[in-house]
């Protein structure tokens, strides 16, 4: 399971910054360039909204140009929960001790 969340999240990372370069390269084209605080935020919205991993980027964003950077930092962090499983249950500890729970099918 924690292979396969660092690869689900290694996917979408790399999904969002290869969309967060296109709006990188439309701010800085000669003809017609992406400008504007609020036109380059839609732009980006759609982009953060669509894979949600926002926590783990840095972004600004200017009148006439954009930039982002990941915060590593946030991904080591989300990447050591990858092993960590709750479990919930509604018994009390007497009628099923934590150890029991876990061994429970």
């Amino acid at each position: 399971m924690a292979a396969e969340r660092k690869k689900n999240r290694e996917e979408l990372l790399q999904a969002t910054e290869k969309e967060l370069d296109k709006i990188v390269a439309a701010t800085s084209i000669k003809a017609r360039p992406l400008k504007g605080e609020d036109n380059i935020g839609v732009r980006v919205g759609k982009v953060i909204n669509k894979f949600h991993v926002e926590k783990h980027f840095k972004i600004e964003i200017e009148e006439t140009s954009f930039s982002y950077q990941t915060n590593q930092s946030k991904i080591d962090a989300e990447a050591l929960l990858d092993a960590l499983y709750i479990i919930d249950t509604s018994l009390d500890e007497e009628t099923l001790s934590a150890t029991d729970t876990v061994k429970a099918d």
